[in-house]
């Protein structure tokens, strides 16, 4: 699938909702309007987060789905950001596993999503965690 990314926003609270997110929402190739939602908390899991399997970063659709640790590679190349799921969770997105999302009309800084993507991915569970491609602050 692609998205046209048309808005992109971020969202950093560590004391009353306690959560760091990216936002991403556009059209895709059938002219429906999609969004995804890539965050995580800003305290580390606790055991009964491990226990239920919440100890990781977590992608929703615009429809309220939630799945944690789903990503298996993230890649930001100019303005484009590939994210790879799953199977099983792409289908609980209902969606491909994977999203291409174009980022030129979105206005976003690109250097300010590759640092925020990597704060919200790279946490959590290390098993969990996704393959970075792109998204060293250096890069």
């Amino acid at each position: 699938m692609r998205l046209t990314a048309t808005e992109v926003g971020f969202f950093e609270d560590y004391k009353d909702e306690e959560a760091l997110e990216v936002g991403v929402s556009g059209m895709d190739d059938a002219g429906v309007q999609r969004s995804f939602s890539i965050q995580r908390s800003t305290y580390e899991p606790d055991e009964q987060d491990v226990q239920s399997g919440m100890d990781s970063y977590n992608v929703s659709n615009e429809q309220g789905f939630t799945v944690y640790g789903c990503l298996r590679r993230v890649r930001l190349n100019g303005a484009m950001l590939d994210l790879e799921f799953t199977t099983e969770d792409a289908n609980i997105l209902e969606t491909s596993t994977v999203v291409e999302v174009d980022l030129r009309d979105s206005g976003v800084d690109v250097t300010n999503l590759s640092m925020k993507l990597r704060e919200i991915l790279d946490w959590g569970a290390p098993e969990k965690r996704p393959e970075l491609i792109g998204l060293n602050v250096s890069e």
